[in-house]
């Protein structure tokens, strides 16, 4: 198959999946109200307290955005459309694997973009300043959403149907928000939080405001978490049901 006529499946998988997505009342409060709503709540709370702005705020803007939208709403689809056969039938087709995973996730990995742009362009009013420099909040970006498709694929697998989606992603969302709230409050731990993606995520943000902060502790807890993701849903994940 062509490049072409690749991206053209790709694009109309990832066109199916938008449509599926606003169609369904419980996604769209999942994964498009929830985070802004979040979002938007930590952002007055920073600007009546002055405390969780700049690095801070950023940092957990990224996790609600990526736990909820890119980690939980990936993984409902996929189980959703493992369900319905949908997966299965795609395989037999001539698109490629990678297409069909691009397909299948850039529709959440787009609103997360969306929705993290929305939430910056409203951050100033609540006191965060611009950062220092901006190519660590786009390695964050980057390296989190890595995870969170990675993580999402590997949930699938023990998803059994989308129903249950909210149940098996707790420990994955816990991980990335429970990680934030951590380091936000136990600075005296250190590196060790870093090995939680929520925590690593936060902390690379966090270096965007300071020009002397250290950014390879937190990268490459991220890369080894994707990295690791990735080798167990390519172990585990199933593109049809299990009987």
């Amino acid at each position: 198959m062509t490049s072409r006529p690749a991206l053209t499946g790709t694009l109309v998988l990832a066109r199916f999946e938008v449509v599926a997505l606003l169609r369904s009342p419980l996604a769209v409060v999942n994964a498009v109200l929830s985070p802004v709503a979040l979002g938007a709540g930590w952002l007055a709370l920073a600007g009546r307290t002055g405390r969780g702005t700049d690095g801070d705020a950023a940092g957990m803007l990224l996790v609600f955005v990526l736990s909820f939208v890119t980690y939980a709403g990936a993984t409902t689809a996929l189980a959703a459309r493992r369900a319905d056969l949908v997966l299965i039938r795609l395989r037999a087709t001539a698109l490629p694997t990678p297409g069909i995973i691009a397909g299948l996730v850039a529709p959440f990995l787009l609103v997360s973009v969306v929705q993290l742009g929305l939430l910056t362009a409203v951050a100033p009013a609540a006191g965060t300043a611009a950062p220092h420099r901006w190519w660590p909040l786009i390695l964050a970006l980057a390296l989190g959403s890595l995870v969170a498709v990675a993580l999402a694929f590997a949930t699938a697998a023990y998803t059994p149907a989308p129903e249950l989606a909210q149940l098996t992603t707790t420990p994955g969302v816990l991980a990335f928000a429970g990680g934030a709230l951590a380091l936000l409050n136990l600075p005296d731990a250190g590196r060790l939080l870093l090995i939680v993606p929520g925590a690593a995520l936060t902390d690379l943000t966090r270096a965007a405001w300071t020009d002397d902060a250290p950014v390879w502790p937190s990268a490459l807890a991220l890369a080894v978490t994707s990295a690791a993701a990735l080798a167990l849903a390519a172990r585990v994940f199933r593109w049809e049901p299990r009987r």
